[in-house]
């Protein structure tokens, strides 16, 4: 007759087993859906939906900045791109859906204002890969600076962003004799 290990094994045996396997995690010891279940490994933050043009993006929320399962559009802080039909707009938007990718999560950072007067969520940005979006995209000459008072956090930064990507002729700078 096959006795599977399990069974072979005593009673003190078997109870240890399971203490030992509670203690390392392997199984939980609350019933399912209870306060004591763990939250699901895997990182955290806002989920890309969709890439609008190079400085707006729309996001579901995951409870931090943006409300839990909440589907907000996402303005991009102290930069600007072109908009849709001028100069180089179709690489800045795929340079941000490069960036951002749909389906990763980013991890964001608030200013003064959260909000500007089309109720957008005005952020910071960091991908999945840590890269802070908002300055990638004006040292790549993607983007020009911006500033909107009172959010000025990363001013300093975008400005040397900027000055490099000028001195360079990189992206837009090049590209478009009108500036």
């Amino acid at each position: 007759m096959y006795l599977s290990p399990w069974r072979r094994w005593g009673r003190a045996a078997r109870a240890a087993a399971v203490s030992l396997a509670a203690v390392v995690g392997l199984v939980g010891l609350a019933p399912p859906g209870s306060a004591d279940e763990p939250r699901p490994a895997g990182p955290r933050g806002p989920v890309v939906l969709r890439v609008i043009d190079g400085d707006t993006i729309e996001v579901r929320g995951d409870g931090r900045v943006i409300p839990d399962g909440a589907v907000v559009r996402v303005r991009l802080l102290e930069i600007d791109t072109p908009e849709r039909g001028d100069c180089f707009s179709r690489e800045a938007t795929a340079r941000t859906a490069e960036l951002l990718p749909i389906g990763s999560r980013l991890r964001s950072e608030r200013d003064v204002e959260l909000k500007d007067r089309f109720d957008r969520y005005l952020l910071y940005v960091w991908n999945e890969k840590n890269v802070f979006v908002n300055e990638s995209l004006v040292r790549s000459g993607h983007a020009t600076k911006v500033l909107f008072e009172p959010n000025d956090k990363y001013w300093p930064t975008m400005t040397r962003a900027e000055e490099d990507a000028r001195r360079t002729g990189a992206g837009l700078w090049s590209a478009c004799p009108a500036l």
